[in-house]
């Protein structure tokens, strides 16, 4: 069986509603189609408030303690972490040798973008002792660069923080953040 049919039954536009419109109609349609697109798009994003700036969420701070230890804190706000895997720290001049950072014990996190990870939360110390080059009266400043996230689902891109630190007595200092 073949099956006949006229040439305007086959036309889509005449199946389609905004054909009747007519064309001036069709153009104020797409005028305020445009217009709302561009409202929408100035609009803030409900979100754009509800999140602090990484200098706020990730409060970072150092001193010099006796012994020769660098002792780097955060305060970390509610409802955002820090990965562990994620500190680089390095100081300046480069005659200034620093051991391997020791980390308190984190919780661990399931996490999207980098799996199981190990996180910190609310207060991070970490100690980084000073192995070589520190003199007394010598000013030196200390580069940290940390990542974090926030609950709600966004991460921040890796962060840099420096602070200078002046070796006063005997592994004693005072500190200026940059």
């Amino acid at each position: 069986m073949r099956w006949i049919f006229p040439a305007s039954a086959l036309s889509v536009r005449r199946y389609l509603p905004i054909y009747y419109l007519g064309r001036d109609m069709i153009m104020l349609t797409r005028w305020l189609v445009g217009v709302l697109l561009v409202v929408v798009s100035a609009l803030p994003s409900h979100a754009d408030g509800d999140f602090l700036e990484p200098e706020q969420a990730f409060r970072f701070s150092a001193k010099l303690s006796s012994g020769g230890v660098l002792e780097v804190r955060y305060l970390i706000a509610d409802g955002y972490y820090m990965y562990r895997d994620r500190f680089l720290f390095d100081v300046e001049p480069g005659t200034v040798v620093l051991g391997a950072a020791r980390f308190p014990p984190g919780q661990w996190h399931e996490d999207e973008f980098f799996g199981r990870s190990e996180i910190f939360r609310g207060d991070v110390t970490i100690e980084i002792p000073i192995v070589s080059g520190m003199e007394h009266g010598q000013t030196i400043r200390l580069v940290a660069i940390s990542q974090g996230c926030a609950d709600a689902g966004i991460c921040y891109l890796p962060t840099t923080q420096t602070m200078d630190l002046m070796l006063l007595g005997s592994f004693g200092a005072t500190t200026e953040e940059r």
